[in-house]
């Protein structure tokens, strides 16, 4: 696997990011949190990985809720640097490091979570097996990632991804089918990502000795869609993917 793009730690990036996330007016908060978290296994306990942190708000709630030991891994400075800041508690372990080395890690885990980050990896098999190979007898996976409804399309940065009729989006689904890299604008040119359509992502982790326990698509619910009214259109294209498997 190679070494993921480190775009957290490009400073027009990771200012721009911040101020999107310096309010709880944003589709992380209002959206992708409060499913993801209704999705959570019992955490008392537990020893959970926690993949792509950021600046640890996750990493602080598994230990606030129960959990035991956090180790937290993200491949950005400043996200770390942050995380050790705002969410430092006892049990938690911060550490730079990509998800391409998950394979050096010797240790297991009940727990392996992810909040939007496995669309930034390339071998998403080798992420997947090496999750598999750290997670004890039925240790659940749980993560969320960009829709493939999201990722699919090809365009210019200039050109919309959709047409508006009526009030409704139709969003264009071109390359839907054509798995691989994508290079996007997103605070910055040249952000890179992964498409990988639903039958490739869910085919992967069975493939790895999972079974599936839940899929979900995002939603936004009425108090967001008051807060943000563009949230209403998550009814024509959802944001995000949700996947929760147990080891075998």
């Amino acid at each position: 696997m190679k070494k993921a793009q480190n775009i957290y730690d490009n400073s027009t990036f990771y200012n721009e990011y911040k101020e999107m996330r310096s309010t709880n007016l944003n589709a992380n908060e209002l959206i992708e949190i409060p499913i993801i978290k209704k999705m959570l296994p019992d955490l008392k306990g537990k020893k959970i990985l926690d993949l792509g942190c950021g600046n640890g708000t996750m990493s602080r709630y598994f230990i606030e809720n129960g959990a035991t030991k956090v180790l937290a891994l993200d491949i950005s400075q400043n996200m770390i640097n942050e995380a050790k800041e705002k969410n430092s508690l006892e049990g938690i372990t911060y550490v730079i490091d990509g998800m391409e080395n998950l394979d050096k890690i010797n240790e297991k885990f009940d727990l392996v979570f992810s909040s939007l980050a496995f669309h930034y990896v390339e071998d998403f098999n080798k992420l997947i097996k090496d999750i598999s190979n750290l997670l004890n007898n039925n240790g659940v996976l749980l993560f969320s990632q960009e829709h493939p409804n999201v990722t699919a399309t090809i365009l210019n940065p200039d050109q919309k991804k959709y047409v508006t009729i009526g009030d409704n989006r139709y969003y264009y689904l071109n390359n839907y089918n054509n798995n691989g890299k994508r290079l996007l604008h997103w605070n910055v040119d040249g952000v890179v990502k992964y498409h990988r359509n639903f039958s490739l992502t869910l085919n992967t982790i069975m493939n790895n000795n999972f079974e599936l326990l839940q899929i979900e698509e995002s939603t936004a619910s009425k108090e967001a869609i008051e807060l943000i009214e563009k949230y209403k259109y998550q009814k024509d294209r959802p944001y995000f993917l949700f996947v929760k498997a147990k080891r075998k």
